[in-house]
Formats: C-alpha cells, structure tokens, sequence
C-alpha cells in the first residue's frame, strides 16, 4: 500500500513539473489550444494551485481578468520560477491602466526581493515613471540615476540617459538635453539613436530652429525609415510655412529658399539623386552638414526668392514624386 502511494505521489510530482515546462514551452511556440488542453487536463477541482493559475494568466487575452487571475495565483501557491514573472507581468498592467501608485509600489516590491532579475533595468525604468507621475522627483531620479550606473556603457543604461534628456527637455533645458541627444545619436545602439534624433528634430521645432529640425528629420528618415514619430514631424514641420511671408525682408536680408529633397550619408546616393532632380530644371545643390560627428551629405533643389514660389515648386514636385519634402531658408 505504501508503495502504491509513493508511486502515485511520484507520478504527481514529475507530471507536475512536466506539465510546467510543456505549458510554458507551448505558448513561446505559439500554440496556444494546445496549451490550454494541458491546462485543462490538470486543472481538477483538487489542483486549481498558483501555477496553473499563473498559466491561465497568461492565456487569457482580457487584460482585467488577466490581472485577477495574477492576483488569484499569488494568494495559491506558485512554483516559484514563475513568480518573478507574474510580478513584472502585474506592474506591466498597472502601467497600462495608468495606475502609477500601484505602479510603483509593484516595481519596488519587485527591485526588493529580485536584486540580480531579468527585468531589473526594465522595472527600474518603471519605478522612476512612477514616482515622476506622482511628483517624487528625488525618488525619480535616483531609479533613473541607478539605471544609468549600473548598466553604464550598455543599451540600457544609454535608454536611462535618454529618460534623462526628456526629463531635461520638460524642464526646458534644451542645451543640457541636446547635448545627450546628441551623443545618443551617435552610439552604435539603435534602441536609442532614433528616439534621440526624433527628440533633437522635435525640440528644434519647439525652439523654431528649422534648418535643424529638418536636418535632424531627414536623417532620421534616410537612417530608420521605419521609426516611429516620423509622421509626427512632418506634419508639425508642414505647419511651420503656413504663416504669409515677409518678402520685403526676404529681399533686403538675400534669404533664399530651396527644397530639401534627401539627406544621405553616402555621397554616391546624395549623387544619384541630384542627377534625378535636374529634370525639373531648376539649380541643384549637394552641401555637407556634420551631425553628431558623422557627416551627411544635403540634397536641395531651386534658389527662390520668396518661400511661397519655393512652397509652389514643392507641391508640384511632391505631386510628380508622390513624397513629402521640406522648404528651408539659406
């Protein structure tokens, strides 16, 4: 009789631990029917434990029940390599529901009991977004100046330096802020090259400095095409030659104003394209601008007198190339 039990106990415990890596290996594969079937199989009114729950957690695609099956995981028991997840996992909804005290408290009770976790620089970032949304700078700063020690010359501690800019730009510190920026773009790390030449092109419109603001604009579109925030600032760049122009000024001070139709850090593609444009028979110029110790090489089209023949020239030559390009003064 005792071996029977032992055998039967045994037999729990590696299905147990089978049913463990199999649920989690099937839902990183993908396939989640067959991951509920193993739940369902072990989920019998005398096994409803933390770790199914857990499971049952991350199957479930409603967010608020979700969250309630977290909850209801921790108050069960939970293997244990699990619960470190289930805590990100929690702070990760806090964050979406926009409940920063909770947010806060999550991410700490977190930082506290896993010192060396996988997703320490991740939380510490959330710690320090916490504390900003509820006013408490000085705690703040000190998750983000954590993550920027401690992960010091990674892509990580370079994401805390970026948190750093924007922290900057809000108070308004565009030199201190652009200086980050400007060596961020310059980093081979692209998590934070292209959130930091959105930020230098987004201030420079806030500081009405265009020429930079679009040359920050253009690299960023010839570097990362796809980047999220382009859109963004080709609208508000549009929105800046609306206003009527000064013509008399533009006479007396010799402005100009041309196309700027690419940016290009190699010289034979900013070649390609000049050779292009002088099919629409106006001047075609290629300049060299350094931008974060890196040069680039300026493609412009048209020496107008005034900005409204340099904006009529771009409407048509938007039309015929079915792509948005910028009027800047030179």
């Amino acid at each position: 009789m005792i071996r029977i039990l032992v055998f039967f106990i045994f037999q729990a415990v590696v299905c147990r631990l089978a049913a463990s890596s199999d649920v989690i290996e099937l839902i990183d594969e993908g396939k989640i029917d067959e991951a509920r079937r193993v739940i369902a199989e072990a989920s019998t009114a005398t096994r409803r434990d933390g770790t199914l729950l857990y499971y049952q957690a991350l199957l479930e695609p409603d967010g608020k029940k979700a969250m309630q099956f977290h909850d209801a995981a921790f108050k069960a028991e939970m293997e244990p390599q699990f619960l470190e997840n289930s805590t990100y996992l929690r702070a990760l909804y806090h964050l979406a529901e926009g409940n920063y005290e909770k947010l806060g408290s999550t991410a700490e009770a977190y930082l506290q009991y896993w010192e060396n976790a996988k997703h320490r620089p991740e939380v510490m970032r959330l710690a320090a977004l916490a504390f900003k949304k509820q006013k408490e700078s000085a705690r703040a700063d000190g998750y983000r100046n954590g993550l920027i020690k401690e992960f010091a010359g990674s892509p990580t501690g370079k994401i805390g330096e970026l948190d750093e800019a924007v922290k900057l730009y809000e108070k308004k510190d565009y030199l201190a802020a652009q200086k980050i920026c400007r060596h961020l773009s310059n980093t081979k790390y692209d998590e934070v090259v292209p959130p930091a030449l959105y930020l230098l092109s987004s201030y420079s419109i806030e500081q009405n400095r265009i020429d930079d603001a679009i040359l920050y604009y253009n690299v960023l579109k010839e570097t990362y095409p796809s980047a999220v925030g382009l859109h963004d600032l080709a609208v508000r760049l549009g929105q800046l030659y609306r206003e009527p122009a000064d013509n008399e000024a533009e006479r007396l001070t010799g402005t100009i104003y041309s196309v700027q139709v690419g940016v290009f850090s190699v010289r034979e593609n900013a070649d390609r394209l000049a050779e292009r444009m002088k099919q629409y028979g106006e001047k075609v110029e290629i300049t060299n601008r350094i931008v974060s110790d890196k040069k680039y090489y300026v493609v412009f089209v048209g020496r107008f007198q005034s900005s409204e023949e340099a904006m009529a020239f771009k409407s048509r030559l938007e039309m015929s190339e079915k792509e948005a390009f910028q009027v800047i003064a030179r």
